[in-house]
């Protein structure tokens, strides 16, 4: 009977083990007026469009980002002090470009990259949504293709991306400006 009892307890006893080696996900803050992005250093509530942000280990508070392919680029980046332990977007879901939707996972949003839309540093956006007939309806609106989080490339979003409407400047450009500014 005993041995009968151990049997049917253990797999009880397993399951209980894994419970307390669950991950704890920090959940999504809101950001104050003052709150400053993470790059820019600008005031988050000056700039329109959709916003990010990212909970890091062994910090207090969480890093803003003025867009939302900000907190995207800072997660393909390899080279990061600390550990992430969960990055939020604003969902787009009927929501207003200046006011935008609740936080929502990363990893759970569909992007609309290549539209028209430029996030709060004037920069191309991926423009985050949670359900797929709003992120199609804007894309009819404002062009763009729908991705999933794992579809977009380091390249996405650390390459250099003109906004909607801006081109790109040759090199003789920029040779021109870095010569001017040894002058």
């Amino acid at each position: 009977m005993k041995a009968r009892k151990a049997v049917l307890l253990s797999p009880l006893l397993l399951i209980a083990a894994c419970r307390e080696d669950t991950v704890q996900v920090p959940a999504a803050v809101d950001m104050t007026e003052d709150a400053l992005g993470f790059y820019c250093q600008m005031e988050l509530a000056e700039h329109d469009g959709p916003k990010g942000q990212a909970q890091l280990d062994g910090m207090p508070a969480p890093i803003f980002f003025s867009q939302v392919r900000d907190v995207i680029a800072y997660l393909h980046m390899p080279e990061q002090s600390h550990a992430v332990q969960a990055a939020y977007v604003q969902d787009m879901s009927g929501a207003d470009w200046s006011a935008p939707g609740n936080w929502m996972r990363v990893e759970d949003a569909l992007y609309v990259a290549g539209s028209d839309a430029v996030g709060g540093m004037g920069a191309a956006e991926f423009v985050p949504f949670s359900d797929r007939a709003a992120a199609d309806a804007f894309v009819s609106r404002h062009g763009g293709q729908v991705l999933a989080y794992g579809e977009i490339r380091t390249g996405d979003v650390l390459g250099a991306a003109p906004a909607a409407g801006e081109t790109t400047p040759d090199s003789s450009d920029i040779s021109a400006r870095l010569k001017a500014l040894g002058q």
